[in-house]
């Protein structure tokens, strides 16, 4: 999957910056921040860790966006189910 530089979620345009100089916060790999409209992606970890991670970040964006009150955990095993069955089917475009 190639990493788009802009999203839509809800009609919310996101940026999406790939760098090595992500402000995080508890992360080493992502982060969302839906006050300003960006999601941060570091450029030092592997692609598939990056696709997974802005998958995260997506679903960190609709739990924001809908106030799911989801946890991390929970978070977290929704993406890890999402891009093994996008891997595992062929719906994500090699790189």
């Amino acid at each position: 999957m190639n990493i788009p530089d802009k999203l839509k979620i809800f009609g919310h345009e996101y940026e999406v910056v790939v760098n090595d100089e992500v402000k995080t916060g508890n992360s080493d790999f992502g982060s969302h921040w839906l006050k300003y409209g960006k999601i941060w992606i570091n450029s030092d970890i592997t692609q598939h860790q990056q696709e997974s991670t802005l998958i995260h970040e997506i679903l960190e964006a609709i739990n924001a966006h809908l106030r799911l009150d989801l946890d991390h955990k929970q978070i977290f095993a929704l993406e890890t189910g999402l891009y093994q069955i996008l891997k595992d089917n062929g719906l994500l475009k090699e790189y």
